[in-house]
């Protein structure tokens, strides 16, 4: 039996606490940490308590680990994922979702595996989903544990993905320290064992203590019949619709630029005679921490004669094919003024930028290294994007990364007096790069040629027939495999049985049918009755 640890002290979680509050003043991290964690440390005993427990009370583990975590959570925006930056489909496949409550009151995050498709999906993305899923139940539930429910009913060998469940589980260990209540496993089928087995090596041993296998004979210990799904042998008819979160975000975005010169209505800022150097048009969403949302259709730079920027090139960014794919971009303050500018993108996983933020005086530039880490790649359809924001240096800042970083963290990226521009990733000899018109792009001159609604239409559709193309071929593939596996485990039951009769055979055969064979065999060889038999 493992020991018991005791639960931290109020003493200890004011200690790791003070801790890292000293740690973070006196090296601070390159990019401050969001704000949502540092208020979570600052203002609240819920999450230094789960390091705590987790590492067993150990102080300087259980630092550099929430340490770790946060580097992690501001690197990949968990804070800010939502389901305009996820991959739609991806949200609504009823594969991963939240819903009901076990025994003990902790949400459901369920897990359909029979839906899963090994191979099918890129797996970045479903990650990203399953984080956004475990911060929005955090976000509803003040950071309760969640249970994490596999339902395996009817999964055969195309819905193991280990990979899958093993990165789940590699979440949950590094940055979701104590978060779980229990993990179910539900009618998995024996076929799987094996598969299961080489998972179960991955979980840690305080993990190993709340999974549980179950079927609908035993459900009922861990979740009662109202919160259990029909096809549980529950009483809740419930199919799976996907439903936005409740988030009060901005849903329109009304710019007037020098004054007054749009019709629009105005908002605050325009109405102290603010000026806002972009416009979206027809956007619904707004930017927050490092994530950035799809491109919309109709962006462009308004009055370029005032511009506070220039960026070469100013359009594209163009990678190689490869490891460690390293593209850079020269930024040139054009205005009579310092600024300071930002860097954020669409994939914080997947690239390196240096630096990412800093001061530019008049006429000054700087070249800015953006870095394609090792073993990510870009789609094959231009989705992942830059977004360079600037504005007039305040008075009196010292231009130093952390100076910086702390007057972006206080600044709302919307607001009326910063200047966006929007770079869009491609390889080069890429053709659905910058030669496609109407490809939503950064431009310090306008709208392209060609019509933004026309090129749009052309490249959804040369994207959606390469989609369908390529989601054929996966499918095509996995129906190849299940077929081929059928037939073996087919072959090896026919084995299996052969073997079995002959060896029932051999037994008969063996047996003795006079009770003195051995004499009868001496005296008159052959003509034994028993050996006739």
């Amino acid at each position: 039996m493992p020991v018991k640890v005791p639960a931290p002290t109020q003493a200890q979680v004011d200690e790791l606490r003070t801790l890292f509050n000293e740690k973070y003043e006196q090296n601070p991290p390159n990019v401050p940490f969001h704000p949502v964690d540092l208020d979570r440390i600052r203002k609240s005993d819920i999450w230094c308590t789960r390091f705590l427990e987790m590492y067993d009370l150990d102080m300087n583990i259980s630092l550099g680990k929430l340490w770790e975590t946060c580097i992690w959570r501001q690197e990949y925006g968990t804070n800010d994922l939502n389901e305009n930056n996820l991959v739609k489909e991806y949200l609504h496949d009823g594969v991963i979702f939240a819903r009901n409550k076990d025994l003990d009151g902790k949400t459901l995050l369920i897990f359909r595996t029979k839906l899963h498709v090994k191979g099918a999906k890129n797996m970045d993305e479903v990650i990203r989903v399953v984080v956004y899923w475990i911060e929005r139940i955090h976000r509803e539930t003040n950071m309760d544990q969640i249970t994490i429910f596999f339902d395996m009913a009817g999964t055969g060998v195309a819905g193991m993905d280990v990979d899958f469940v093993k990165r789940i589980i590699e979440t949950f260990k590094l940055y979701y320290p104590n978060a779980l209540n229990y993990i179910l496993v539900f009618e998995m089928a024996w076929m799987l064992n094996a598969a299961f087995k080489m998972i179960k090596g991955f979980l840690p041993a305080k993990a190993l203590e709340i999974l549980k296998m179950i079927s609908k004979k035993d459900i009922n210990q861990y979740i009662d019949k109202n919160n259990s799904l029909a096809s549980w042998g529950g009483n809740d008819l419930y199919e799976f619709q996907f439903v936005p979160e409740k988030l009060q975000r901005p849903t329109t975005l009304t710019v007037i630029v020098n004054g007054g010169a749009s019709a629009a209505p105005s908002s605050p800022d325009t109405q102290n005679g603010n000026e806002k150097k972009v416009h979206f048009a027809n956007n619904n969403r707004m930017y927050a921490g490092s994530e950035m949302p799809e491109c919309e259709r109709g962006y462009q730079t308004l009055d370029p004669t005032s511009t506070m920027l220039r960026i070469s090139p100013n359009d594209n960014i163009y990678f190689n094919r490869g490891e460690n794919s390293e593209s850079v971009i020269e930024l040139t303050c054009i205005g009579k003024e310092a600024i300071i500018y930002k860097i954020q993108t669409t994939a914080p996983e997947k690239f390196r930028v240096r630096p990412r933020c800093g001061y530019l005086a008049p006429s000054e530039t700087v070249s800015v290294s953006l870095m394609l880490k090792q073993d990510y790649h870009l789609g094959e359809s231009p989705k992942d994007k830059f977004l360079v924001m600037c504005m007039t240096a305040p008075v009196g800042i010292d231009p130093s990364q952390q100076s910086m970083s702390e007057t972006w963290k206080l600044k709302p990226p919307n607001g009326s007096d910063v200047e966006q521009h929007r770079l869009t990733c491609n390889y080069r000899g890429n053709a659905s790069g910058a030669s496609t018109p109407g490809h939503c792009v950064c431009g310090q001159g306008g709208a392209r040629s060609g019509g933004p609604d026309e090129g749009i239409a052309s490249a959804k559709s040369v994207n959606t027939v390469s989609d369908l193309s390529s989601h054929a071929k996966l499918l095509e593939s996995q129906l190849r495999f299940t077929q081929i596996l059928q037939c073996v485990t087919l072959v090896f039951l026919l084995a299996l049985s052969v073997a079995v009769v002959y060896l029932l055979k051999t037994q008969l055969n063996r047996l003795p049918v006079c009770a003195g064979e051995e004499e009868c065999s001496a005296a008159l060889g052959s003509n034994c009755p028993g050996r006739n038999l």
